[in-house]
């Protein structure tokens, strides 16, 4: 494993200054933030095994790997991605490298006990300078940091997706309208919600990635399944072949799912934006 990475490491070095990391994806877990990275930086990026949010590395390789990238003399190391272990990662390297970071969540996730220990230790490490930038995939995010640290921060927007040619879309039933729901089976995402108001149209067939949650609903006739942890190409072949596609989750940081849906030129319901600032300063100045 180290060998592989180390072999890695050397290709990126020939052609960039700046190498970029990011965990690897466990089943639908980190998925997004990984096709997202590489969407970013195709010809830099570096898969760092992981088991959901866990390293995979123990100290030592960990140790081999870090060492390698200072002696590689990179300009800068970029971590795409920030799961709690790169806390490690940062510590090895600060010494010999200018350290940015890519952060894809959102104001949102705060509200967990984990997710505030790990904004709260971010803070710090940024404080002691230790991280000279911070990009954010949300808009506005950039502005936050800034304006409440000090921080060097900016806005780091999708890239437009690369579309595979040779799509196989799939051949449905053109008298029905066939709409796609397709994220993890987790609270935020808000999958219930879409599936159960999508049904209450009539002629609607609602394509899904896991058919068994909601078997409840006793309508499984209109539910058709797909199966999860599928290829990017299959995925994009599926997405592209919806009438619709929703992707309305309670706290979307930016939605992968729905950029690449609008590039295949489906239309896609999203989260409102609701800019918090502006309401909040509106409302202040009715006071003044």
């Amino acid at each position: 494993m180290v060998e592989e990475l180390v072999r890695k490491i050397n290709s990126i070095r020939q052609e960039n200054d700046s190498i970029v990391l990011y965990g690897s994806p466990t089943e639908g877990n980190w998925k997004g933030i990984a096709n997202a990275t590489i969407g970013l930086f195709p010809n830099n990026s570096l898969q760092i095994p992981q088991w959901y949010s866990n390293p995979v590395l123990n100290k030592k390789e960990t140790s081999e790997i870090c060492k390698h990238i200072k002696d590689s003399k990179f300009e800068k190391v970029i971590i795409s991605g920030f799961a709690n272990y790169f806390f490690d990662w940062i510590e090895r390297l600060k010494a010999g490298v200018k350290i940015e970071i890519i952060f894809h969540g959102t104001i949102s996730e705060f509200h967990e006990k984990e997710k505030q220990q790990f904004i709260g230790k971010l803070i710090k490490v940024g404080k002691l300078g230790i991280i000279s930038r911070f990009g954010f995939v949300k808009e506005g995010l950039d502005q936050v940091f800034k304006t409440l640290y000090g921080f060097d921060s900016f806005h780091q927007p999708l890239s437009n997706p690369i579309l595979p040619s040779g799509l196989h879309f799939l051949q449905l039933d053109k008298s029905k309208i066939h709409v796609g729901v397709f994220g993890a089976d987790i609270f935020n995402k808000n999958l219930h919600n879409q599936v159960i108001h999508a049904l209450m149209i009539e002629d609607v067939i609602v394509h899904v990635l896991d058919k068994s949650i909601f078997e409840y609903l006793n309508l499984s006739d209109r539910i058709i399944e797909h199966g999860k942890n599928l290829d990017k190409n299959h995925f994009l072949s599926i997405l592209g072949s919806m009438d619709l596609n929703l992707y309305i989750s309670f706290n979307e940081s930016w939605g992968l799912v729905s950029h690449e849906s609008f590039a295949l030129g489906i239309p896609c319901v999203e989260s409102l934006k609701v800019d918090y600032l502006e309401l909040i300063l509106s409302k202040i100045e009715r006071k003044r």
